[in-house]
């Protein structure tokens, strides 16, 4: 099948061969190569459609992200652009990381602007969430496998901003996790740090400071914990915290029998904590305390990485 993405189109389903839509005439073939297929979601300023790649013989899937915008405030709209674009700089930079998506393209066509990006085929963490809870092991391997990434986006100045169930997909092909969606990462100058940042991202998982306007590494690091404690409760984020003691009560709303380390506890609730001086403030320190804490766990059992092991260079 093939899809318009003619936003006004009424009737976007299309034969697999067809070159115009037949409903309303616009071309399926974007940049005369790439044929969405169907849609994948959907936010406040466009879509994102599967497609195929018609230039290479294998046809291989990719991820066309549209944005589009009409009858809108302007000033917003030019922000949102200014974010949209952003993500194909920040995929330009980091998508040579194998768990962050390789940007394939970016273009506009009749005023729609156009990235498209490696298809990552698996279901979300929140997919996941809703089929079952994580356990600890889990929260340890996904604690192990995500924050070599955030250290290699923040060895970058890139602070990604939105880390959250959703945004988070376990590849199917080797079940490792792929951070996606940049739109609204913060790219880290000397002077970004000292002005306050446009307040964007999912408020169940804003770090307090986001809320405020800034943003820094640490903020990514809160998040993560959020999202863990999330995938060990299935409980919405802030029905676990308490806003007068400025504390997260996430081990009150652990499935009953369920039993967390005190090592794992100490770990979750360091990403947690409310002040930046008391939270960790970089990736490897909290694979630091990983290591740590798991070897004395399983001195003898596990065998952990080097802290040098968690830099990426291409």
């Amino acid at each position: 099948m093939s899809y318009c993405v003619n936003p006004k189109c009424q009737n976007p389903q299309n034969l697999n061969t067809a070159e115009l839509c037949l409903s309303c005439g616009s071309n399926l073939l974007l940049r005369q190569r790439y044929r969405p297929i169907a849609p994948l979601g959907r936010g406040g300023f466009g879509k994102t459609f599967l497609a195929v790649d018609e230039d290479i013989p294998s046809h291989p899937r990719c991820a066309v992200k549209q944005f589009y915008f009409y009858d809108r405030d302007p000033e917003i709209c030019s922000k949102a652009l200014d974010l949209f674009r952003q993500e194909a700089i920040c995929l330009d930079e980091l998508g040579n990381h194998p768990q962050i998506p390789k940007l394939l393209a970016c273009f506009e066509v009749e005023h729609h602007v156009y990235l498209v990006e490696e298809f990552i085929d698996g279901q979300t963490l929140k997919q996941e969430l809703d089929q079952n809870i994580y356990d600890e092991n889990q929260i340890w391997q996904l604690l192990q496998d995500l924050l070599p990434v955030l250290q290699f986006i923040h060895d970058h100045r890139v602070v990604h901003r939105d880390i959250k169930p959703e945004n988070i997909i376990r590849r199917q092909s080797d079940h490792k996790p792929v951070l996606i969606d940049f739109g609204i990462a913060k790219v880290l100058t000397d002077t970004a740090l000292l002005r306050p940042a446009t307040l964007i991202g999912s408020q169940d998982y804003l770090a307090p400071e986001q809320m405020r306007g800034k943003v820094f590494p640490a903020s990514d690091l809160y998040s993560l914990g959020v999202t863990c404690i999330r995938m060990m409760t299935q409980v919405p984020p802030l029905d676990m915290y308490d806003g007068n003691s400025e504390r997260w009560w996430w081990r009150e709303y652990l499935p009953k029998g369920t039993i967390i380390s005190n090592e794992l506890g100490e770990i979750l609730d360091k990403l947690l904590k409310v002040h930046l001086n008391q939270r960790y403030s970089f990736a490897v320190e909290v694979l630091q305390d990983i290591n740590a804490a798991l070897k004395i766990r399983s001195p003898n059992s596990i065998s952990l990485a080097k802290s040098s092991d968690y830099s990426y260079s291409h």
